[in-house]
Formats: C-alpha cells, structure tokens, sequence
C-alpha cells in the first residue's frame, strides 16, 4: 500500500459525494482550499483530559448528523485502508507483545499507529532521509510548519524517534515544512531553540523534555506564539496545559513498578541493585527511580552515563571498583548496556541481571554470547509518531487529551530480537523504522 495515500484526514468528507454527486464534489473542493477539513473538531477522543489503555473510543455522538455518522471512527483515527488485522500486526511490532489489543489502546495512540501502518515508496523514504540529515524541509505544499525541540539529540534512540517524527508529519498534507533543532542537553540552548522556532512559523511542536518543570517557562512562551506543544516518553506529570498541551508518557510511576516487578523475576528478590540514569536529574530516571524504591527495591549505587556508551562505562567501573556486590542494575536505555557488560566481563566478575528500557541489536546479540538475566521495552520510537498526531490536530483547532498513558510491559530479552545481519545500534523492529531508512541512517552515523 502506498505510503501517501493510505491516510488523509480530509479525505472522510469524499464520502459524500455517494449522496450528493458532482455538486458535492464542488463544495468538498472549495471548503478544503479555505481549511474546511478542519470542521472535524468535535472528535469525540476530546471527551476525556487523558487518554489511558482500555479507554473505550468514542462515537462521536456530538455530531448527529449524516456527516458525522459516515465519519465514524476516522475522526480520531483518519481515513485510512489500514484492517483491524494489519493493525493489529503493527501494535504487536511496536510494543513487541500479542497480550495488548489495538482495541484497548488509547484513541490517539491507535490513531497513529493506523497511520505508520504499511511501507513508505523508495521516493517518500529518500525524501525522508534528506530531512533527517537537515536542519529543515520542505515536504509539501500544507500551510503548517512543525518542528521537533530535542533536548538531548545526540545518541541513537533520539535520531530514530527524529526519523519518526519526519514519516509521521509525511502523512498529513498539511504539513508543509519541518524544522528539527538538538538542544545537546543545554536548558539553554533548548529555551533558544523553542524561541526560533516559533519565530520561523512553527505552529506544531514535538518535544522530548530532558529539563522537567525548568522548560515549562520556555514551552508556555512558545504556546503565546500560538504553536501547540507534545512531549513524548520523557514524563512531564503535572505540567501545565499552558506549557504542554497533549504528553505522550506511560505512567512513570508505574514503570518503576513493573521495573521493581522484572528485578525481583530475575533475581529472587529486592537487591541489592544500583540505578543507572541518563543525563542528571532528569525527570524520567527520577520518576521510575521513586516508584520502584516505594516497591521495595533496594539500590545501594548509583551512577551517570549521559545516555552513551562511554558514560555507561565510566559508571560500571565506578560500580565494580567500589566492590558493591549488586545482583541488578536497572537503567533506562538499552543502547549502552553492552558497555556494562563488557566492564563486567573484562574485570572476571559474575553479569548481574539488567532491566532496561528500549531495545539495542547488539545488546540481545551480546546476551546470547554471554548469558545473564535480561529485561527489555520495545523501542518506544513509536510514541514520538504519537506526538505528531496530536499537535497537528491541536494546531487545526481540535480538541487533544491532555495526556496519552501507554502501556510499557518489561519482558525477558528474546533470542528472536538479535538479528546479526544488522548494525549494532539497530533498535529492532518496534522502532517502526523501514529497513531501507534504518540501513542508510546507521550507516551514516
């Protein structure tokens, strides 16, 4: 199936024209050259301030009209040819998992996975490649801009949720331009860029918040300019919807829970452990860091490792030389796990079992070859795609939930997920990345 044809939100109103014929036609045209397509608004996903698993879709029964009952069911999810089986396909891949049906998902999230369903053409992959290594593109004619406000652009996991966001803004022919911007972890340097982009006519924004409650200032002046603003993954609990209109997190609190309940799996108890997080004081490792200390789990080191490799060995040294001896080390992101490792396997000292978000080719292929207790998300990629669903709609003047929960389940690291003929940075298929962008982007890099 072709990728820009799979899905256009304005494409529902061409139903009419089985009622009303050629005149109908006319009127479509007219309307959708003066913006009329947004006249959808009264999604009926806006029923709720937060959209959570197993939240029931709505049926739109605002809108009572003939209009409104032919566009059943795309007013939050599109016009799209996607079947209940081949989306469902995409939710296993994404979430790595057959237990979570695509019925129980919140609408948004369902939404865009609807729209990631099915290969892009060679020509829309290139094109998407061309953006990803540019500060900006054109992709269209669509009168908005979105721009994409990382705050830590620089490993690997944000390049492929970057990519994301670029295939996901393709699927709306609104979108016109894309401008991405890379805080580098500077507060900074992330307020600057949220200041151009708004100066340049970036009316929808994506976001990953590595700054917590400092950048809300920054996301509440940008809001001022009139843009709307996502954030994805990162948690932003309890922020303001003048800073941040639509988040796109699972319930952080939880996912120290679960993280709590995967140690105990894999070690018969609750420690002793060290926590490993990213970047200083961020709020993502300080939530599930909190969540799974109130489970019981007893952390006797922690260490910093800037998301990167290097950093991830500098704090498994630091933890093999004080000669704490942890039987778990819990840390949000899989890519520099095989740095740990071979820490652990240099020194001679036993592998302690490793519970971690996202999921690194070499990190399962490396667990084959030197066995230890492994526990792994999916990706995750995914949810920035989720984030451009909400701020593009956002922007047309519909109404968005103020939070979109997803489920994050941890499981034991699967043979099946190392995939030797790729690059060892590949995420695994749940980033939803087509194999012929993940090749050349991992070549690149």
């Amino acid at each position: 199936m072709s990728f820009s044809g799979k899905v256009d939100r304005k494409r529902g109103w061409l139903k009419l024209t089985l009622l009303f014929g050629v005149v109908a036609v006319f009127t479509i045209v007219v309307l959708a050259g003066c913006g009329g397509g947004s006249s959808s608004s009264s999604s009926s996903e806006a029923t709720a301030e937060t959209e959570e698993p197993a939240t029931e879709e709505g049926s739109g029964e605002e809108g009572a009209s003939e209009e409104a009952s032919e566009e059943e069911g795309a007013e939050s999810s599109g016009e799209t040819t996607v079947s209940e089986a081949e989306l469902q396909e995409t939710v296993n891949t994404a979430l790595e998992t057959e237990d979570i049906k695509a019925s129980s998902l919140p609408p948004l999230m369902k939404e865009a996975l609807e729209l990631a369903t099915g290969e892009p053409t060679e020509e829309e992959m290139e094109t998407a490649y061309e953006c990803w290594k540019s500060n900006s593109c054109t992709i269209g004619d669509g009168p908005i801009t979105l721009g994409l406000a990382d705050g830590f652009g620089d490993n690997t996991w944000r390049q492929f949720s970057k990519m994301g966001v670029i295939l996901q803004a393709m699927k709306f022919p609104e979108v016109g331009k894309i401008i991405l911007t890379n805080a580098h972890g500077e507060l900074a340097t992330f307020q600057s860029n949220l200041r151009s982009l708004t100066a340049q006519g970036a009316k929808a924004i994506v976001v990953y918040n590595d700054f917590g409650p400092a950048a809300y200032s920054a996301l509440e002046a940008a809001q001022r300019e009139g843009a709307a603003i996502s954030t994805y993954v990162g948690p932003n609990d309890g922020a303001p919807v003048t800073a941040i209109n639509t988040r796109v997190q699972p319930d952080i609190c939880q996912a120290g829970k679960e993280m709590a309940k995967a140690t105990e799996e894999a070690i018969g108890g609750k420690g002793p452990v060290a926590y490993f997080e990213g970047t200083p004081g961020n709020p993502e490792d300080e939530g599930w860091k909190k969540c799974a200390s109130e489970e019981g789990i007893e952390s006797v080191f922690e260490g910093e490792t800037e998301w990167t490799p290097a950093g991830a060995q500098k704090a498994a040294s630091a933890l093999v030389a004080s000669g704490k001896p942890v039987k778990a080390i819990l840390y949000s992101y899989s890519n520099p796990v095989p740095s740990i490792v071979n820490v652990y396997l240099k020194a001679g000292k036993e592998i302690p079992a490793i519970v971690t978000w996202t999921q690194n080719n070499e990190t399962t292929c490396q667990w084959i070859e030197h066995p230890y207790k492994l526990y792994q998300t999916n990706a995750l990629n995914w949810a920035a795609r989720v984030s451009v669903d909400a701020v593009v709609r956002k922007t047309e003047g519909e109404e968005v939930p103020e939070a979109v929960i997803y489920p994050q389940p941890f499981s034991p690291a699967k043979k099946s997920s190392c995939e030797k003929g790729k690059p060892a940075e590949y995420p695994g298929s749940s980033a939803l990345i087509p194999e012929f962008l993940t090749e050349k982007m991992l070549a690149g890099q």
